[in-house]
């Protein structure tokens, strides 16, 4: 689980490799990513000593931090019957045992470790915001995909939200407007110039700008896509997804990206 947070956070990862090769893979190591070894009584050739040796070498050339997670007793016993997983000490009736086995064989390891990391009452989203904070990770920002589209050819099937733009008059009825995209700055001060959409606008821009992206951001949500659909496709959601990307570029400072599917 700790390390597919990690992931999340942006970190590479590799669980349960011989600790003789984490010298080795740390030294071939190009990337400006952090990198997360998780190391267990599973791994083969584990002792305490041979953690402790390792991690010396290891720090000589890098920053290193050893975090150590645990758990109590309880807890830990109810995650192994919940996941029907075998412990790594052997199979017994009594697992209370085997976990009080093996948090004395790592005895040595936590109280060396740079980081303790009671995990008993967290939930993963919990434990995902711990661990950032312990090791000072910093933020992925949040990317903002505004789509546009025509409701003929199908909802992009990435949506996370879609909005239905045909409540507005369709440009393509005007002479003067028809050849226009959304894109033009002509058809976007038409829509402006509608009461219907300029309450539509300030409600959406409020409740993405200073709700729903904010909380996405602290959940360490990477992306979110919000559609607009008309008719054609052309006119109305184009417009649309170019002032809301406006808007959340000026006044949020946000990650954004637009992309007019059937212009």
């Amino acid at each position: 689980m700790a390390l597919k947070l990690l992931e999340d956070l942006g970190c590479e990862v590799v669980d349960n490799i011989p600790i003789a090769l984490c010298a080795d893979l740390i030294s071939e190591k190009v990337t400006q990513h952090p990198l997360g070894i998780g190391l267990d009584l599973r791994t083969r050739d584990f002792s305490t000593e041979k953690f402790h040796h390792c991690v010396e070498m290891i720090r000589k050339k890098n920053i290193v931090r050893v975090v150590f997670l645990n758990a109590s007793t309880q807890v830990l016993c109810a995650r192994y019957r919940e996941t029907r997983r075998g412990h790594p000490l052997g199979n017994a009736a009594y697992i209370e045992g085997l976990i009080e086995r093996e948090k004395k064989l790592l005895d040595s390891v936590q109280n060396r470790a740079d980081v303790v990391f009671d995990t008993s009452t967290f939930s993963p989203p919990e434990m995902r915001s711990k661990l950032q904070q312990l090791l000072e990770i910093p933020s992925l920002q949040l990317w903002v995909y505004l789509l546009s589209f025509s409701f003929r050819r199908g909802i992009p099937l990435q949506s996370d939200f879609v909005f239905d733009m045909r409540f507005l008059p369709n440009p393509h009825y005007n002479h003067d407007m028809r050849t226009l995209t959304g894109e033009h700055g002509y058809i976007q001060s038409y829509l402006m110039q509608d009461s219907k959409f300029n309450s539509f606008f300030e409600h959406v821009t409020y409740l993405f700008s200073s709700v729903i992206l904010p909380s996405y951001t602290q959940d360490r949500r990477l992306n979110s896509t919000l559609s607009f659909g008309c008719t054609g496709g052309r006119h109305r959601s184009v417009g649309t997804a170019e002032l809301v990307a406006k808007f959340l570029k000026e006044t949020n400072n946000m990650n954004v990206l637009v992309y007019h599917r059937d212009l």
